[in-house]
């Protein structure tokens, strides 16, 4: 498994100074009477888990502690109630969730699979990295553009940060639902993903800075979206967008909510940008906004019934054609021992997808 002693830099290897490693753990022993036992293909890398290992996620698991909060694998082991259900079967290919990681290692226990695991799409062309790296953010994005938003056909949503992966998960549910996506990414090649993915108008998110920016840009520069506005009221035909789905937070955020039209909703993903914005209540006032958070992990404990029905539906989607996770191989796909270049990679920006 891989093992993180210390808080501090996932981009490094143990050896040149980073905090993460390969060590032989003990499996999990007790597998609960709602759970299944997973013999892991692969895992998943969120930018949660860079967080995370840096200590400066909202959750902080016990050290030392296994990163990973999505898999794929093979169920080796069923608990009671889910063995007398007929739900899952031994050998079933599943993906699926663990909140608070451990997914990383040769086998992962889920507690309650009901609500945290599926069936992977048998015949569907879905391989062992894609649907790893489906659960969290099809799950995040569905939860919130379909729960929370309730966006229909017609609906005008503004995706930021849609390059990666919640928010390219948040641009193909969008448009499978029948909404009118306006994709906001980095770069020609997180561009032309966007544009694959079936946005309606993809904007550069280099061109609404003050500054100028590119790939080259270091991190320190401010990057403003004071050109936002004007390109979603252009992108829309001088609309503003009904829904903003926002991953990143910073500057995004602000300019993101003078984009949107009166009576529209702000659905909060993360921070993606490293600043967490200050919303101007007087703003909220006038324009009549309604501000969602979420926090897609949470309702693992604070509403099973919502994950569970969310994870089926949209697993249901991943099923029928409607939705294909986009996976870096070239740039993050990688064994345990090398995990730390994947981290870099994400922390970077590098990852499309």
């Amino acid at each position: 498994a891989l093992v993180c002693h210390a808080w501090g830099d996932p981009t490094r290897s143990r050896a040149d100074g980073g905090v993460l490693g390969v060590e032989d753990v003990p499996a999990p022993s007790v597998v609960p009477p709602k759970g299944v036992r997973v013999n892991v293909i692969c895992a998943s890398l969120n930018y949660a888990d860079v967080l995370l290992v840096r200590n400066r996620y909202q959750e902080k698991p016990a050290l030392p502690f296994i990163p990973g909060g999505e898999f794929c694998g093979v169920i080796a082991e069923l608990g009671r109630d889910v063995e007398n259900a007929k739900t899952f079967a031994v050998g079933q290919t599943v993906a699926g969730v663990v909140v608070g990681g451990g997914a990383m290692a040769e086998q992962v226990v889920v507690p309650d699979a009901a609500s945290s695991i599926f069936p992977v799409p048998k015949n569907k062309n879905v391989s062992p990295a894609e649907a790893a790296a489906f659960p969290i953010a099809y799950g995040t994005a569905y939860l919130a553009l379909v729960h929370r938003a309730r966006v229909g056909p017609g609906t005008n949503v503004l995706v930021l940060g849609a390059g990666g992966g919640v928010g390219y998960a948040a641009v193909q549910i969008a448009k499978a639902i029948g909404c009118f996506v306006v994709a906001v990414a980095r770069g020609g090649e997180k561009i032309k993903a966007c544009q694959e993915a079936g946005a309606d108008v993809c904007l550069d998110s280099d061109t609404l800075h003050d500054v100028e920016t590119d790939q080259d840009t270091p991190r320190n520069v401010e990057e403003t979206f004071a050109g936002l506005p004007v390109a979603v009221k252009k992108a829309l035909k001088g609309e503003l967008a009904d829904v903003l789905f926002d991953p990143i937070g910073g500057a995004g955020f602000q300019k993101g909510i003078s984009s949107l039209k009166w009576g529209g909703t702000v659905l909060v993903i993360g921070f993606a940008s490293g600043k967490i914005p200050k919303l101007q209540m007087n703003l909220a006032l006038v324009k009549n906004i309604t501000v969602h958070g979420v926090y897609w992990g949470a309702h693992a404990s604070k509403d099973k019934e919502t994950m569970a029905r969310c994870t089926k539906e949209v697993g249901s989607m991943l099923a029928n054609g409607f939705l294909k996770p986009k996976v870096d191989r070239q740039r993050s796909a990688c064994s345990l021992e090398q995990a730390w270049k994947s981290f870099k990679a994400l922390e970077h920006r590098d990852v499309v997808g």
